[in-house]
Order: C-alpha cells, then sequence, then structure tokens
C-alpha cells in the first residue's frame, strides 16, 4: 500500500528531527495559541500632526513680525512632536550662531516638554546663577553628548492643539530673548495653535 505524500512527508520528519533530552523537555514551551483577539487595542491610535504648510506659514509671520517691528535679524525654527525639523528659515544678515540657538530653544520644548522661559525659570534665578544651576549645565552637557543642544533663554515656544495634543515647537534666535519669543508666539498663534508661554511679553 503506497503511503501519501503529507503521511511520508512526517515519517521522515520524525525520523530526521533531533532527540530532545528528558532533561530539557520539560523547559520546552508550547506553542502558543493562536490569537483571535482584535489587534488594533494593542496599537497607539494616530496622533494629530503638525503640517509642512502650517509649520511654513508660521515661521513667515514670524520673520514678518521680527522686520515689521524693527528686531534684528532672527532665525526661526518648527519641529514636530518628534524633533524632526519641518521648516528653517533665516534672515539675511543674521549672525551666524542664530539658526543653532533657534534649534537649542526648540530642542528644551520637545525634549524636556516646557518653553525654553520656563526652563531657564525653574534652574536659575534673576542673576543667572542659583542652587539648581548644576543640574541644568548637567542637562545641557548630556544634550550636547547625543547632538541635542539645550538653550535655557526665551524664544522657544512648545505648540499644542485645542486638545492639548503636543504638536511641537517653535523657536526663534538673533534679536532680544523677549522679542525671540514674542516672534515664535505671534506665528503660532497666526495659525490657531496653543502655545506655552500662552502670552508674549510685549503684547
Amino acid at each position: 500500500m503506497q503511503m501519501s505524500e503529507e503521511a511520508a512527508k512526517a515519517a521522515w520528519l520524525a525520523k530526521t528531527a533531533p532527540e530532545i533530552p528528558a532533561w530539557i523537555s520539560g523547559f520546552v514551551a508550547e506553542a502558543p495559541a493562536a490569537v483571535t483577539a482584535d489587534a488594533s487595542i494593542w496599537l497607539v491610535p494616530g496622533a494629530p500632526k503638525l503640517s509642512l504648510e502650517a509649520a511654513d506659514e508660521m515661521t513667515n509671520v514670524a520673520l514678518y513680525e521680527a522686520s515689521s517691528r524693527s528686531f534684528n535679524p532672527v532665525s526661526v525654527i518648527v519641529m514636530d512632536a518628534s524633533g524632526r525639523i519641518l521648516v528653517q528659515k533665516t534672515q539675511l544678515g543674521c549672525g551666524i550662531l542664530s539658526p543653532e540657538l533657534a534649534k537649542a530653544k526648540a530642542n528644551v520644548c520637545v525634549g524636556l516638554l516646557c518653553s525654553s522661559r520656563e526652563l531657564r525659570d525653574k534652574y536659575q534665578n534673576s542673576d543667572g546663577i542659583g542652587p539648581k544651576m548644576p543640574q541644568l549645565l548637567g542637562m545641557g552637557t548630556a544634550g550636547a553628548a547625543v547632538n541635542q543642544p539645550l538653550a535655557a533663554f526665551p524664544g522657544g515656544v512648545l505648540l499644542r492643539d485645542g486638545d492639548g495634543n503636543l504638536l511641537g515647537a517653535i523657536a526663534v534666535s538673533g534679536a532680544a530673548s523677549d522679542e525671540d519669543e514674542h516672534c515664535a508666539i505671534t506665528g503660532a498663534k497666526a495659525v490657531g495653535l496653543v502655545t506655552d508661554p500662552a502670552w508674549s511679553q510685549l503684547a
């Protein structure tokens, strides 16, 4: 009587399979049961994201605000919530370090979930020192070590939607700190976003 192909294959596998020693057989895990639950319960639903168009409009408004109020030339950057740069623009005549300082302010926002003003106020007093200053210096050193520099002075603004979802950050550098922050907040509010700080010191 001829054996079916499936039976022949099973017999061959049984003959060639390695024998499991008795002392190990008790530790062999059983195959997991088939998953029948809806896998979507394990997945994080999509969060609102900042669009490239919104980021571009924010930078344009921030630059216009700096020009219209005769501030020093500035650089502005918009990051999404993951720290990815969406748009960065710099006015002619801006200092060469200003784009990097704007990025460092934005890093504070998306990396530490606070504005760059809040980070400054939390760790140093009005004289620029204080008992928490070593901790701020340590945070700056750690950030620099992973190529994520931090700048603890105003100009970096946290962005959220009306439901409180984190969207990213806008940061400006090149003018005075309060002026930088004013331009950033003005740009964010032009597209209807909630900012932290909520209001400009110059408003």
